[in-house]
């Protein structure tokens, strides 16, 4: 009996962690204010050529390597908010078996710690004076790495791979490195 009242308290303890952390995404990418940074731009057609140019710089602001580094982020995390919300429904759903929600409440603890796993690898590459940096696990075993950074050269390779090896277990072959320059 004592067992069955742990693990449902485990069980909530992991609901309500994940719905916090969906949460809090939701949040940082309701209210970033990067993403509303050009708006109320404005441009008059009948105006001179100094106020469109003024537009023109502020349009080229914005660099698109920067932004490809976000979309793969903002995929990347929109894939495990997808995930983690359909396990919780399976887990919530009172159709569900014991086994089930014993099945998904396990799948749900493993995508957490791969997603914060993969927070930490990046921070640990970013270390090493790179500016941005995103991992992309995929389905096969694979991971994809995006550096921004002006030069790709092997040392930074090699120490890149060495830290994705340790932390993820995976085979250095299965490895993807693509540079994006600042």
């Amino acid at each position: 009996m004592k067992n069955k009242e742990k693990f449902k308290r485990f069980a909530m303890a992991g609901v309500s962690f994940c719905f916090m952390l969906v949460i809090a995404s939701y949040i940082n990418y309701k209210y970033n204010p990067e993403r509303e940074k050009d708006l109320g731009q404005t441009v008059y057609v009948n105006s001179n050529s100094d106020e469109v140019k003024i537009y023109e710089e502020t349009q080229n602001v914005s660099n698109p390597k920067d932004e490809t580094i976000a979309n793969f982020r903002y995929d990347r995390d929109n894939m495990y908010s997808e995930l983690s919300n359909n396990y919780t429904d399976v887990i919530n759903n009172s159709n569900s078996s014991a086994e089930t929600i014993a099945e998904y409440q396990g799948k749900l603890s493993e995508l957490i710690e791969e997603k914060n796993q993969i927070i930490m690898i990046e921070n640990m590459i970013k270390s090493k004076n790179i500016e941005d940096v995103v991992l992309i696990p995929t389905n096969s075993g694979k991971v994809n790495v995006i550096l921004k950074v002006d030069e790709l050269n092997e040392e930074l390779v090699a120490q890149v791979m060495q830290i994705i090896v340790d932390q993820l277990d995976v085979n250095a072959n299965d490895i993807s490195i693509e540079k994006i320059n600042m």
